[in-house]
């Protein structure tokens, strides 16, 4: 029986080395539990609340503005080729308009 106390008790004692690991070892432990209670929620998707939001998007037929439809710009040539020259040379430049060719009052031109 006296060996087996001997061995119980130096058994038991740790050194100053394995009692960091262990303590490490547990707090390790401890925390990577929290982590993992931290990623459980009660919801599928980060988005939960939005649900009127989400239905107004996905439901939307067109969501572009109607000025987005337009493809005809309503602008002059004149202007248009001096905002390009001014923007090309870098400063407001005196530009000659081009001959205009003969034009009916829509804009049509006239056949020679």
């Amino acid at each position: 029986m006296a060996i087996v106390s001997i061995w119980i008790r130096e058994a038991n004692l740790l050194s100053q080395k394995d009692r960091r690991v262990l303590l490490v070892l547990i707090v390790v432990s401890l925390v990577s539990g929290c982590a993992d209670y931290m990623n459980h929620r009660d919801s599928i998707t980060f988005g939960l609340g939005n649900a009127v939001e989400a239905n107004k998007a996905i439901h939307t037929q067109d969501p572009f503005p109607p000025q987005a439809q337009r493809t005809r710009i309503a602008s002059d040539g004149k202007v248009i080729r001096r905002v390009v020259t001014e923007y090309q040379t870098g400063g407001a430049v005196n530009v000659q308009p081009a001959p205009a060719m003969a034009t009916t009052a829509n804009g049509a031109a006239v056949g020679r």
